[in-house]
């Protein structure tokens, strides 16, 4: 594994959120929301409220200023809860959350931030006290930091001890101001933005460092503070940052790994039908669309463990969730691992068949293609050099005609001398290929080994190269140079 680099460490006095303001939510709304906002020096005509939801943030209204200076957001409808944004002269003013649907907001250009004020209940106030004290002592910090920049001996080590003394300082009013308000909207949500602290590494019985401690520690602890029955979390940019941080960061990039991953988050996840709802659906989405050779095991993983056992009964109907599982049903067979499906096809002759199971090599590309195909005329010349190249070493391709019409592929073989197994579908004889191999396009290239079992799939030739020549020399064959180069990296 690649060393394990921390994110970057925010100072507890830069976790000030200084574009931010919480508003409470009451126990009962109408059917009405009602955002004034006044900001001195803004004399743009247009104004516009944003919102955020998982990983991105989409327009929710839009305001004209008033004579007097106002943009007025307001419906016949209620606001979800959560962080929102005020958008004006091309640009994201500061962000803020809707815990009501009745808020007042007045600043100014010069000091959006230090001179904003606010109605709204408790909860503002919680949050504001933070922010105040906050940019207090961050004004304090800067103040230190440039008097360092003159200082060495003696009177930097005060300043260091002094910043110390800071920090402390700081860690201790947010200790205690997570204890006061524990379970506030304001402190799930600067709970949502930090990271595990992770204490001093403990020693080995060697009395060396453990070094992988912090990686697992900070692993282990990830999400130790993120409350995942606060759905409104997931209508700030916390979540998906925190998510996608631990699935691309804290787990090797390979199925089984995120496997785990996943089902750790979904696990936490459950405790609240929107957080499911949104976890799952996007992690769906994400391995079902993903590139990365083996990844689709886990959508794989998805809907056989989550969709199939009735997990997202309540929000899809029969016909989202049928569709779901014919599509991992059928990549299902194909996953990196398994035992590749039989193919029985007619020979070039149509006189006999050719079955995968019977070819006795220690390695086999299954290659289904076409003649006509524009990305196969390409890469079948690619890969008849391969073949030329490696079948000494027990190297065998089992080529595939996807067509029905087998003319144009008869004349391709001879011209390119393709002297491989080719079998294809023919005369009255029509196999199921097609369907077990999931080819909804060509060239499909599976790398086998002499048992069959799928090593690598849907690659180019140039990555089958490098893949096969990884295998051969792991069983002790010692290979010259790659017959392809790196320009014909291509289909």
């Amino acid at each position: 594994m690649n060393e394990f680099i921390l994110p970057m460490k925010t100072k507890l006095l830069l976790l000030l959120l200084s574009f931010v303001l919480i508003i409470p939510q009451l126990k009962a709304e109408k059917e009405h929301y009602k955002i004034e906002i006044k900001v001195e020096g803004l004399t743009d005509s247009v104004a516009y409220l944003a919102y955020y939801f998982g990983k991105g943030q989409y327009y929710r209204d839009t305001a004209n200023i008033d004579d007097k200076g106002w943009y007025v957001f307001e419906s016949n409808d209620t606001l979800e809860h959560g962080m929102y944004s005020f958008v004006a002269d091309n640009s994201k003013l500061f962000d803020f959350m809707v815990d009501v649907q009745e808020i007042v907001i007045q600043t100014d250009l010069e000091n959006t931030i230090q001179n904003i004020k606010f109605e709204g209940g408790k909860e503002n106030q919680l949050f504001f006290e933070y922010m105040s004290f906050l940019n207090e002592k961050q004004l304090e910090a800067s103040a230190i930091e440039e008097e360092k920049k003159e200082s060495e001996g003696k009177k930097l080590d005060d300043l260091n001890m002094k910043m110390t003394a800071l920090d402390n300082e700081v860690k201790t009013f947010i200790d205690k101001f997570h204890e006061k308000y524990d379970g506030s909207f304001s402190s799930n949500f600067l709970k949502a933005l930090a990271y595990p602290e992770v204490p001093e590494p403990p020693l080995n019985e060697d009395g060396s460092v453990d070094s992988t401690f912090t990686f697992r520690y900070f692993k282990d602890h990830f999400w130790d503070d993120y409350d995942f029955s606060d759905q409104r979390l997931l209508h700030t940019s916390t979540y998906h940052e925190k998510l996608k941080y631990f699935l691309s960061k804290l787990f090797i990039q390979n199925a089984d790994s995120i496997i785990k991953a996943v089902d750790i988050v979904l696990e936490k996840a459950k405790v609240n039908e929107q957080m499911l709802k949104y976890t799952l659906t996007y992690l769906t989405s994400k391995y079902e669309r993903i590139q990365q050779m083996g990844m689709d095991a886990v959508f794989v993983h998805l809907v056989k463990k989550y969709y199939m056992k009735g997990v997202a009964d309540d929000w899809l109907d029969d016909k989202q969730l049928n569709k779901l599982a014919e599509r991992a049903l059928a990549l299902d067979p194909l996953l990196i691992g398994k035992k590749a499906p039989n193919i029985i096809v007619k020979d070039t002759s149509m006189s006999k068949y050719l079955e995968l199971y019977d070819v006795k090599a220690n390695y086999t590309v299954v290659y289904i293609w076409s003649a006509t195909c524009g990305h196969c005329k390409v890469a079948t010349p690619k890969l008849k050099k391969v073949y030329d190249q490696y079948k000494q070493y027990g190297f065998e391709v089992f080529g595939v005609g996807s067509e029905f019409e087998n003319k144009e592929w008869l004349e391709f073989i001879r011209k390119h001398e393709l002297n491989w197994l080719n079998g294809s579908d023919g005369s009255a004889y029509k196999s199921n290929f097609r369907t077990t191999y999931d080819v909804y396009s060509t060239p499909q290239t599976y790398l086998l080994d002499k048992d069959k079992k799928i090593l690598a799939k849907k690659m180019n030739i140039f990555s089958l190269e490098n893949i096969l020549r990884y295998y051969l020399e792991n069983d002790g064959i010692e290979l010259g140079d790659p017959i392809l180069k790196n320009d014909e990296n291509s289909k």
